[in-house]
């Protein structure tokens, strides 16, 4: 179950990176910006649980050598991605 749960985990995360990228390209409409607000919402909904998996699944010694690599490396490049883009929103937030 855990190595199920791994796989599910990592896809997630570049599930997190490419959904990133693509709100990152998204245009404002007409009466604001408030569908990139909502798209940008309910990325930061979804990688809290994705971290928080990642998190627990980090030392599972059961997931095997090469899964357990894998899975910090998400963990590392999903806190990576949170970090990086949580530094673009505070520094063009703040004036």
């Amino acid at each position: 179950m855990s190595r199920v749960l791994a796989v599910i985990y990592v896809l997630g995360v570049v599930g997190l990176a490419v959904a990133a990228i693509l709100i990152w390209r998204l245009r404002c409409e007409n009466f604001g910006c408030i569908g990139v607000g909502v798209a940008w919402f309910t990325w930061v909904v979804v990688f809290f649980p994705v971290l928080a998996t990642g998190a627990v699944l980090r030392s599972r010694p059961s997931l095997g050598k090469m899964l357990l690599f894998v899975t910090r490396l998400a963990l590392g490049s999903q806190t990576a991605l949170g970090v990086a883009l949580l530094a673009v929103w505070v520094s063009t937030n703040t004036a």
